[in-house]
C-alpha cells in the first residue's frame, strides 16, 4: 500500500449518486448494532494535555492538515489516532516533532510539562518517541 493520502472531495465525482437498499436483515441488525469505535476528531487543547501530563499515548500518526486562522494565518495540525479516538493537535512543539515522521507510523506522546509563554499563553512541552513500526511496511501485514 503507497503512503498517498488522496485530497478530500465530493464522492461520487460528477454529480452522479447512487442509493444503496439494505436489505430487512441488515435493517434489523443495525437496530441492534451498538457503537464500537468514535470516529469523530477530538480537538487536543492545552488543557487537555494539561490534564495527562506524565501519560504516554500510544498513537498512529495520520499526517498532518494545513488551517487557517482567524487573522488568515497558515498553521498545521497533527492527526493522530490511538485505537479508541482520532484526534488532531496544533501545538507547536508537537507539530514541529512530527513534521518529518512518515505517516502510519507508531510513535509514543508523553506531554511533559506545560508551561508560560511570551504571549502570556500556555505552551505544552513533549517527549515524543517512535515505536518502531508502521502500519504501512509490507512486514507488518
Amino acid at each position: 500500500m503507497e503512503n498517498n493520502a488522496k485530497p478530500m472531495g465530493l464522492y461520487p465525482l460528477n454529480g452522479e449518486v447512487t442509493f444503496i437498499m439494505p436489505n430487512t436483515n441488515v435493517v434489523a441488525k443495525l437496530k441492534e448494532a451498538e457503537p464500537t469505535q468514535t470516529l469523530t476528531s477530538k480537538y487536543m487543547t492545552i488543557e487537555d494535555w494539561q490534564n495527562c501530563i506524565g501519560q504516554e499515548k500510544r498513537v498512529i500518526y495520520c499526517g498532518m492538515k494545513e488551517a487557517i486562522d482567524s487573522s488568515g494565518e497558515l498553521y498545521y495540525l497533527v492527526k493522530c489516532n490511538d485505537g479508541a479516538q482520532p484526534f488532531v493537535a496544533a501545538q507547536t512543539v508537537l507539530v514541529q516533532s512530527l513534521q518529518s515522521v512518515k505517516v502510519g507510523q507508531a510513535i509514543s506522546i508523553t506531554c511533559i510539562d506545560v508551561v508560560k509563554n511570551m504571549k502570556n499563553g500556555k505552551t505544552a512541552l513533549f517527549e515524543v518517541q517512535d515505536l518502531g513500526f508502521n502500519i504501512f511496511d509490507k512486514k507488518e501485514s
